[in-house]
């Protein structure tokens, strides 16, 4: 039932949009779903698309898995040190409060186009990171930890039977948002600094040259890779876990 009535408001939205691009009478402003369907169909049987694809997706994953390790290494040392979690604190409260655009533009002026997409990914994804793990070690239940003393358990087994279970929760919850923020980022990162071969490219280029169906499609593209990595990653955190 659940999915009929998403189904259901899709169609509702797509006939909405159908029914606007009618009106402006103008495709090169407002493509119709149709034209977008057709042209996202021509994109797919094509080998270009695919190297687009690939090279966008892996620079704005392995940002995110670099983002990630940072995060958990702060997020630990923060819950550790009371010096570091202060010192880190300004650091991680930075990122959140900065605008991604500033970011951009200073990663272009210090290190160029080539990086920026793998930097920016992973900067959002740091303090993200950093919070779920420090919440996730603050709110572990002393009990539990007083009890693995009692029964000398290994640091190993501490770490995975009574800090990750409390972790766990907090870090899947910031990944869910994670994974949507970087691809965002990402490819805004793109857009302005015209990564060469990547998605945000042929955005910007979309935009330029008034294609708005090419625009809509790729937009398209971002939403659902967007999506599909981040079940995967939310999957592949629960069995590691």
């Amino acid at each position: 039932m659940k999915h009929i009535k998403r189904i259901v408001m899709v169609l509702i939205w797509l006939i909405i949009w159908q029914i606007a691009s009618v009106m402006t009478g103008l495709e090169l402003l407002l493509a119709s779903p149709v034209t977008v369907l057709r042209t996202l169909a021509g994109m797919l049987v094509t080998r270009q698309f695919y190297g687009i694809l690939y090279l966008s997706v892996m620079h704005i994953m392995s940002g995110m898995l670099a983002g990630c390790l940072i995060g958990i290494c702060a997020g630990i040392l923060s819950a550790r040190f009371d010096f570091l979690k202060e010192w880190l604190g300004i650091a991680v409260q930075l990122m959140k409060s900065l605008p991604v655009a500033a970011f951009i533009i200073l990663v272009l002026m210090w290190w160029g186009s080539k990086n920026v997409t793998f930097i920016i990914s992973a900067m959002v994804v740091i303090p993200m990171i950093t919070t779920g793990v420090k919440e996730g070690i603050d709110n572990t239940d002393n009990k539990q930890i007083e009890l693995a003393r009692v029964y000398d358990m290994t640091a190993f087994n501490t770490f995975r039977y009574v800090y990750l279970t409390g972790v766990y929760p907090y870090i899947t919850a910031q990944l869910k948002v994670a994974a949507g923020m970087c691809f965002k980022a990402g490819i805004s990162a793109e857009i302005i600094g015209l990564v060469t071969g990547t998605i945000g490219t042929q955005m910007y280029y979309a935009k330029i040259y008034l294609l708005s169906a090419e625009l809509f499609s790729w937009s398209i593209v971002v939403i659902v890779v967007s999506l599909v990595i981040e079940k995967c990653i939310i999957w592949l955190a629960k069995m590691l876990y």
